[in-house]
């Protein structure tokens, strides 16, 4: 039973941040075609998250093909939700704040979402720190159940 929870759990953390860091990537695609430019905080971060993403991907792509043991899913459950947790409700203030602040009709749109987006840089390159961490994390699981390294057979003498 423990198992399955494990693996349900693993999966549905892993569809969620995924499903959050691609509508990001999305938000900041339109944010940048809005006001003509990105800071380079939220530039670092349309780098950065695509690599996160993709390494995720490949986790779930171990699970799927079963490659991926009981004990590593216990262990990814609680990486990958304190990754949903730090950087997803982060990135989800800072874009929330600085798109509905830009969204206003005037002529000074793109000079003030750009001016809100560097108030936030502090807390952007937070995230990316964080970014950065789970992404070697994620990466470290991801090389553990990829390895292909075979155990010798017999000793050494």
């Amino acid at each position: 039973m423990a198992e399955a929870l494990a693996v349900v759990g693993v999966v549905a953390s892993i569809a969620q941040l995924h499903d959050f860091g691609t509508t990001v990537l999305y938000r900041l695609n339109k944010y940048q075609s809005s006001s003509g430019e990105v800071t380079e905080s939220f530039h670092q971060i349309k780098m950065e998250l695509p690599l996160l993403l993709y390494t995720i991907h490949r986790i779930q792509e171990a699970i799927d093909a079963g490659s991926v043991g009981i004990e590593i899913k216990k262990a990814l459950l609680p990486v990958i939700k304190i990754c949903q947790e730090e950087v997803v409700a982060l990135l989800q203030s800072i874009l929330t704040e600085t798109s509905s602040k830009s969204d206003d009709s005037s002529p000074e749109k793109g000079t003030k979402a750009t001016i809100l987006s560097a108030g936030q840089d502090g807390k952007i390159d937070f995230i990316l720190k964080n970014i950065e961490k789970y992404i070697n994390t994620l990466t470290f699981y991801y090389s553990a159940v990829s390895s292909t390294l075979q155990p010798q057979q017999g000793s050494v003498s």
